[in-house]
C-alpha cells in the first residue's frame, strides 16, 4: 500500500476510536449524574436523625432516624 493510503486508514482508524471514546466517557458520566441525582433525592426525603455511610460506587447503607417518637427502652442499649 501506498503511504497516503496507510495514512488515510490510520485517520479513520483513530477517527472512530476517539468517537466511540467519546461516547463511552459521556455514558459514565451520565450514568454518575444520574446516581448522584438519585442518592441526594433520597437523602432528601429522611427524616432527621438519620445516619448515611457512602460506600462510593459500591452505594450507600441508610439507618433511618426516629424523628419526634422516644425508643423503647431495650433498644437504646
Amino acid at each position: 500500500m501506498d503511504p497516503a493510503t496507510m495514512q488515510a486508514l490510520a485517520t479513520a482508524v483513530c477517527g472512530a476510536a476517539g468517537v466511540v471514546m467519546a461516547a463511552w466517557v459521556r455514558g459514565r458520566v451520565q450514568r454518575h449524574h444520574a446516581r448522584e441525582a438519585a442518592r441526594r433525592d433520597h437523602l432528601r426525603d429522611l427524616p432527621p436523625g438519620s445516619r448515611v455511610i457512602d460506600l462510593g460506587e459500591h452505594g450507600m447503607v441508610i439507618e433511618v432516624g426516629s424523628a419526634g417518637r422516644e425508643l423503647p427502652p431495650d433498644v437504646r442499649g
